[in-house]
């Protein structure tokens, strides 16, 4: 079968993706992802310098399109990213609205309501905007599922697991198979440091990064632009932040965030 010059032929695959709640930032009111060692590690879920506990991880599964033979995967060009990063806005601007909405009507939260103590499903103690948060980051990777099966079916992965050596500079994939083994094995050292960006693009393999995305939700400013978190002393990316690591990792020009109504920046 004859391509266009916009298909290459890759190898196809099946990727199932895990999410961890959102974390606030104190004095800041902001949802987001977790911080990365959240993810990997449930002792970087209690307090730590500067931030408030985020939520420990839960697992949420998402595939990303492809076929048991092969699958063609567009080239990533200007146009097609451009096109990605509205669909990204969509979707942000959806969970935004519809957990809004389902939460407090037509009004948006204060600033007082997003540091106030809510229990979660399973009954821990967190800040409403951490709820908010979680909930905003599940409609917003379902919306992303959606509309990236259609821009880029088998070229992109939501909330896939990557290791980075700072010494070496390598990077390395984990399948979420792999994950699930070193949890099993309460290994979870061996994810300490890992990176965990909401959105990645690649060339048909989740080691092959062309595009970072990570949704941003502030909770009670929605006109003030999100900044990358920085990582705390306990951390081994301190002294870094998140653009920084996703830049250094994946070896792309820019991480992108992506927050409600201010859409997609550096």
């Amino acid at each position: 079968m004859r391509l266009s010059p916009g298909w290459v032929w890759l190898p196809a695959f099946t990727v199932l993706l895990q999410a961890c709640g959102g974390a606030h930032r104190r004095g800041q009111y902001e949802f987001d992802s977790a911080t990365t060692g959240c993810r990997t590690n449930p002792a970087y879920c209690a307090k730590v310098a500067g931030e408030e506990a985020v939520l420990p991880r839960t697992v949420r599964t998402f595939a990303t399109a492809g076929s048991s033979a092969a699958a063609a995967v567009r080239i990533l060009d200007a146009a097609l990213k451009q096109r990605v990063r509205k669909a990204l806005e969509e979707c942000a601007n959806k969970a935004r609205t519809e957990v809004i909405l389902a939460n407090f009507g037509p009004r948006s939260p204060t600033p007082k309501e997003c540091r106030e103590q809510v229990r979660d499903e399973q009954g821990r103690t967190i800040t409403r905007a951490m709820k908010l948060g979680n909930e905003m980051h599940r409609v917003a990777l379902q919306c992303a599922e959606e509309k990236l099966n259609q821009l880029r079916p088998g070229g992109f992965s939501l909330e896939p697991t990557y290791l980075h050596d700072l010494d070496s500079a390598k990077t390395t994939w984990l399948s979420p198979a792999e994950v699930a083994r070193i949890r099993q094995r309460g290994s979870l050292g061996e994810l300490k440091g890992s990176l965990v960006p909401d959105v990645v693009l690649h060339a048909g393999d989740p080691a092959r990064v062309e595009a970072v995305y990570d949704f941003k939700f502030p909770c009670a400013d929605l006109t003030r632009q999100a900044a990358w978190r920085d990582y705390p002393p306990e951390h081994p990316y301190f002294r870094y932040d998140q653009g920084t690591m996703y830049r250094r990792a994946f070896k792309v020009d820019e991480p992108v965030m992506v927050q409600p109504w201010l859409g997609a920046g550096l």
